[in-house]
């Protein structure tokens, strides 16, 4: 998840200017190459903080709220990274959009230069789910842990999947296709049909 690169200046292209270097090697004077000219050295980086905490506005089903996440000064975090924030308490989530100092939004960024995370929390997850019996379609939401698996074809309480739409991804209709709740925007079902109704749903929870 990191990609170690630091902010410097460049005597050969930048010498009054702190421009991107890469990190080539670990020691007390590494050498970095120059992202801008490609020009490599040794340097000495001044002492800091290793870590510094980021706010990560984290979102579930239709209510977001603000977490922390603690982040190495030296790391590069990427949308659709996994990370694990907390506030009293830790919850997985996935980076959805990262906003830098200057207020723009990008897809990666060196943390030196994050202002905001956003996030999708995915360790537990509410997912709406349409089941069918007969002439009659209801619409549910229910919560479950983010890394139960569903599959296309498969028996559930609530009825047989017919099919998966998967975030930002297909839709899955292919007996055996399956995905993980923390995956799936919604499923489509089959309820039981033969005099039977379509089964009740709890309200989600936390």
């Amino acid at each position: 998840m990191a990609n170690r690169e630091r902010n410097v200046e460049c005597p050969s292209c930048s010498p009054n200017k702190k421009v991107l270097h890469e990190v080539l090697s670990d020691s007390t004077n590494p050498v970095v190459r120059c992202a801008t000219c490609h020009a490599t050295r040794k340097v000495r980086f001044e002492r800091g903080p290793s870590t510094t905490k980021l706010r990560v506005v984290t979102s579930c089903h239709d209510r977001s709220y603000l977490r922390w996440f603690e982040a190495g000064m030296h790391e590069h975090l990427h949308v659709g990274d996994e990370i694990v924030v907390e506030n009293g308490s830790a919850e997985a989530v996935r980076v959805t959009a990262i906003e830098v100092s200057n207020g723009s939004r990008t897809r990666h960024a060196p943390v030196v230069s994050i202002k905001t995370l956003w996030a999708q929390r995915i360790d537990r997850v509410v997912v709406r789910i349409v089941v069918h019996v007969g002439k009659i379609t209801e619409r549910h939401t229910k919560a479950f842990e983010g890394d139960k698996e569903f599959i296309v074809g498969s028996e559930e309480k609530f009825g047989m999947i017919d099919r998966i739409k998967v975030r930002a991804g297909p839709m899955l209709a292919r007996r055996g296709q399956r995905a993980k709740a923390k995956n799936i925007r919604g499923i489509f079902a089959t309820g039981p049909t033969g005099g039977h109704t379509v089964p009740h749903f709890a309200n989600h929870g936390k």
